[in-house]
């Protein structure tokens, strides 16, 4: 009986040494898939698109009359995330837009491009996210993505697993102090 009692930890300390080391694996693995995240959009104006214009009064402030661009990238938690305006700008050249922080494939919900206005900003084209050039409403869109492990992380742990070793880790954490403190 003793032999089997001393065996007993041996075979916890076993176990619990295993699925540590699958959850990291796990954690590893996910984080990779998941760690593509869009960082730039560039936007051009087709040929035949005519582009809303601020206003149509002739040979009063032309280049003022050009559209004052602004991306957004629509998240699917309702958020938004706002990249800025290219005022007086015509996006026949194309325009291009870089994110100061990747921002992960799996949440964006689409792309919008407005005409922005003083009262009321116009959405003049939106779309999906794609790997390949997308065009609507005369303006093609092109996204570049990078691998980013932040965004990864972020990714894994909104999953299942990540809030399981979360939970866990806060369990662990909550035992070690309270057997410190009960000695």
């Amino acid at each position: 009986m003793s032999a089997a009692k001393s065996a007993w930890p041996r075979t916890v300390w076993s176990i619990s040494t295993r699925v540590a080391l699958a959850s990291l694996a796990a954690c590893v693995v996910l984080a990779a898939l998941n760690s593509v995240g869009l960082s730039a959009v560039r936007v051009m104006a087709l040929e035949d698109t005519v582009e809303p214009k601020d206003h149509n009064l002739p040979l009063v402030k032309q280049k003022e009359a050009l559209p004052d661009y602004e991306l957004i990238v629509v998240l699917r938690s309702g958020g938004q995330v706002k990249l800025g305006a290219k005022p007086d700008t015509s996006a026949a050249d194309g325009l291009a837009w870089t994110l100061t922080e990747p921002v992960a494939i799996g949440d964006i919900a689409s792309i919008r491009l407005e005409e922005q206005d003083t009262l009321v900003s116009d959405a003049v084209a939106e779309v999906q996210f794609s790997t390949e050039p997308v065009t609507d409403k005369g303006y093609e869109f092109s996204f570049t993505t990078t691998r980013s492990f932040g965004v990864g992380v972020q990714a894994f742990f909104r999953t299942p697993v990540g809030l399981a070793i979360v939970g866990a880790l806060f369990v662990a954490i909550v035992l070690v102090l309270v057997s410190a403190f009960a000695t």
